[in-house]
């Protein structure tokens, strides 16, 4: 058989009718523009795509008809400039619908031109990629979300750091501001611990921009102590708002914070402007969800870091407490005294240190009993931890022997205070296991700095030299002494 024979005019008409088929057929959303970019023809991918038909995008720019609010400034001037180069182009695009839904195209821009090199036309290809952008939106949002979880948990393990390092209850409480203010930034919020009797709970820190939280609340205030679990308000469809709150629409969190077993606290986080009509719901509780999980973590941290304080507190104090009297102890003396020394020297104040002893107290040991002298020394210990004002320290170096230390105190207002405690001391009604003890009286001398000399030895021996004449002029006094001479030895059991 003889091959068949295609004429120039019969592949003219198949490439037109392949086209057409290619343009009637394809998914690719195609438009035709002349040079000026007036539109000319679009294919029913495009009307399906769009929802425009060729009549209502006759003559106009496409870009005009489907660019809007939120298509990228940016983006579109890119394809203005392409188009007055004559040269192609291809970008992702957001564009809106007749119906004004938007969606994401692939687009290509391409001029065309004819044998002679004339640009003729441009052809725009539009391929729908918007399941693609919402899929890299999702893991755009996931690796954030990531990077956010990652970043909490650096902040969470660096305050746990610090909230374990505080040594003091005081720098605990400095920790515990910056670190929630830092990872909870949207929230204000007041850390509550209970008074010694239990009955309130007192404020001990806040952060944030709110008013000033009230200095004390109610246990029965809190709906998340009065459950005995951590209550979140502004997430539930059944939620009541607890007494202490001030702002009922404001979201907010209570957790209790517990040591060794025992509710000790209160966290109160607050979420002002939060309410309902603050910000949009579906981010609001978003929001807030995470920031629960947060602040539940924080709460068990600030937990266990105010449980450790404590029990460093509680070692750390009966290292330098005398067991019996409570009083400071001798290695608690030996540095302080050094340093209120130093502290005096430097502001040019006075500072006085009063040596004291109890009266005849190994006889009294020997005629009632050790049982009978420790009751003495505590009791003693105790009307010098009550009787004392605000600024004095009394310790017990040992045995019956006691110091005071008086910062601002010249030597007239440290007689004074002496004196007092003596007259105190001798007032003293005691019994114990059923029986009137005999009086007790003591004798304190009186050592200055400056007068004395410049350190504590010096001082306290001039103290002590002073007690020793107080002993021998008949007991139950006060001497300040200003030669220090060597004092004869003290016959405790001497009448």
């Amino acid at each position: 058989m003889c091959a068949q024979t295609i004429t120039p005019l019969q592949a003219i008409n198949d490439e037109v009718f392949y086209a057409e088929l290619v343009m009637r057929h394809s998914s690719d959303a195609v438009v035709i523009c002349d040079p000026e970019r007036k539109t000319l023809w679009v294919n029913s991918a495009f009307i399906q795509q769009t929802g425009y038909s060729l009549d209502e995008l006759r003559g106009k720019e496409p870009g005009t008809v489907l660019q809007g609010t939120e298509t990228s400034q940016k983006t579109a001037h890119e394809i203005d400039s392409a188009c007055r180069q004559r040269r192609e182009i291809r970008v992702d695009i957001l564009n809106y619908t007749k119906t004004g839904e938007s969606f994401w195209v692939d687009l290509k821009v391409t001029p065309v031109y004819d044998s002679t090199g004339r640009h003729t036309h441009f052809i725009s290809t539009m391929r729908d990629i918007t399941e693609r952008k919402c899929l890299e939106a999702q893991n755009e949002e996931m690796r954030h979300a990531e990077a956010l979880r990652q970043s909490e948990r650096q902040l969470l393990a660096l305050t746990s750091e610090w909230l374990y390092s505080a040594k003091s209850f005081e720098e605990l409480l400095m920790v515990i501001r910056r670190a929630m203010h830092t990872l909870i930034t949207e929230a204000d919020g007041a850390l509550y611990i209970y008074d010694s009797g239990r009955t309130m709970l007192e404020l001990v820190a806040s952060w944030g921009t709110m008013p000033e939280f009230d200095l004390h609340i109610m246990p029965d205030d809190c709906w998340a102590l009065r459950r005995g679990r951590a209550y979140a308000f502004g997430l539930k469809p059944i939620e009541f708002v607890c007494d202490h709150v001030s702002k009922p629409g404001t979201p907010y969190f209570c957790l209790p914070i517990v040591a060794h077993g025992e509710t000790i606290g209160l966290l109160h986080i607050v979420f002002d402007g939060f309410e309902e009509g603050g910000i949009m719901r579906n981010l609001r509780d978003e929001v807030l969800r995470n920031r629960w999980d947060i602040s539940l973590i924080c709460a068990e941290q600030i937990s266990l870091a105010v449980a450790n304080v404590r029990l460093r507190q509680e070692l750390h104090e009966k290292s330098e407490r005398d067991p019996l009297t409570g009083l400071w102890n001798r290695r608690w003396f030996t540095e302080h005294s050094k340093l209120k020394v130093n502290i005096a020297q430097y502001s040019g104040k006075p500072l006085a240190f009063i040596a004291l002893d109890i009266d005849r107290f190994k006889q009294y040991n020997d005629e009632h009993g050790h049982e009978a002298g420790d009751f003495v020394l505590s009791e003693t210990g105790r009307l010098l931890s009550d009787y004392l004002p605000e600024g004095l320290s009394a310790c017990r170096l040992g045995g019956e022997e006691f110091v005071i230390i008086c910062p601002d105190h010249d030597e007239e207002m440290a007689i004074n205070q002496a004196e007092a405690i003596r007259l105190e001391i001798a007032k003293f009604q005691l019994v114990t296991s059923g029986r009137l003890l005999p009086q007790i009286t003591v004798s304190a001398g009186i050592g200055l700095l400056g007068r004395d000399g410049q350190t504590v030895d010096e001082i306290m021996k001039a103290a002590d030299l002073a007690l020793y004449r107080a002993k021998n002029g008949g007991r139950n006094r006060v001497v300040s002494c200003v030669n220090q001479e060597q004092a004869p030895e003290i016959d405790d059991n001497e009448p």
